[in-house]
């Protein structure tokens, strides 16, 4: 049977009380939540009847209000919101404890999508939410770039899972910020992070499996400023063989290329190259060689094939080929891959 409140529909199997947010907020503890929920589920009604989504250890599942009396209260803060690169965060949601036991590690706040002004939905953006205590049953959930993903430059939506969990009780949500205050949102990928890259003595990135040498100030290749390079370098009688993570392409481009700007290169007989493999360590392309100066380098339409199909899983090795006498350096101002 149904029990019909406005617009609000509930099934008397779920719901045993039904209790309006508006009550007084001392009522809202944790003990006298527990108390309404003991028989089994307990719906909370805003005033623009929105609902809140609770559970007791019945599992009990209801919908989730989104005013600041709910026992999860969101406010959303993204009016002035911004991120401008990879070190900057952003609060766009404010939460208030209503239960009146959360802690920081009871919050979880995920980035399901952004949303572009013009409808384009950017699924896994390489955004991630972070929730902050600030004291008093409040919390702020902050957004910042990641260094895993591709670049992002746009206005957006932000489109924001929430969950708050004890031992007794779980409350979920889905909230999108406001449409009147798009998040200007400037993320790049910083390939000087340990995870993208990888040498002889540092970085995590799983290509190549058997780096020699070492990369100096691996993020350099990040801003084309003349001004800073990395420095890639092996001596003795070992040869180069490093590797940097790429962002993803767009599989559907019509071509792919690479560019380098290399400031200088120092080696006796023999050459600095690069070529492409993917995670598993497979050659996408023949191996080019590289030379000072600004230059691009193109790609074979099988190769670009090849890059399509790894669009996202794709990993630059940069080594060297020689007889094995004299010091091998190479100093990079920057490298990118054009799609």
């Amino acid at each position: 049977m149904l029990s019909n409140i406005g617009h609000v529909s509930v099934t008397k199997r779920t719901v045993y009380g039904i209790f309006y947010s508006t009550m007084d907020k001392q009522s809202l503890t944790r003990r006298a939540a527990l108390g309404f929920i003991a028989g089994g589920g307990m719906l909370l009604v805003s005033e623009s009847l929105a609902f809140t989504q609770t559970s007791a250890r019945r599992k009990s599942d209801l919908d989730t209000a989104a005013d600041a009396n709910a026992l999860l209260g969101l406010v959303d803060t993204s009016r002035t919101a911004q991120v401008s690169g990879e070190n900057d965060t952003a609060t766009v949601y404010k939460i208030t404890d209503n239960i009146g036991s959360l802690s920081e590690s009871d919050i979880d706040v995920s980035v399901v999508k952004l949303v572009t002004q013009d409808g384009t939905e950017v699924t896994s953006p390489p955004v991630d939410a972070t929730v902050r205590n600030t004291g008093f049953g409040q919390f702020d959930v902050d957004i910042s770039c990641t260094n895993k993903t591709d670049d992002l430059g746009d206005s957006y939506e932000v489109v924001l899972d929430f969950s708050a969990t004890t031992d007794d009780i779980s409350v979920t949500a889905t909230r999108r910020t406001s449409p009147r205050s798009y998040v200007d949102i400037s993320c790049t990928f910083d390939y000087g992070d340990s995870n993208n890259y990888r040498d002889g003595n540092d970085g995590d990135a799983p290509q190549p499996t058997d780096p020699s040498g070492n990369i100096e100030n691996p993020a350099a290749v990040n801003d084309d400023d003349s001004t800073t390079a990395a420095a890639l370098s092996s001596g003795g009688q070992e040869d180069l063989k490093v590797g940097y993570s790429l962002p993803a392409v767009d599989e559907t481009a019509a071509e792919y290329e690479m560019i380098f700007d290399i400031e200088r290169i120092q080696i006796g007989s023999g050459s600095f190259g690069f070529y492409l493999v993917n995670g598993a360590g497979q050659q996408l392309t023949t191996r080019q060689v590289l030379a000072t100066g600004t230059n691009s380098y193109p790609f074979t339409d099988s190769e670009e094939q090849q890059i399509a199909a790894n669009n996202d899983n794709l990993y630059l090795i940069l080594d060297s080929d020689t007889n094995g006498k004299g010091n091998r350096e190479l100093e990079i101002d920057y490298f990118e891959r054009v799609s």
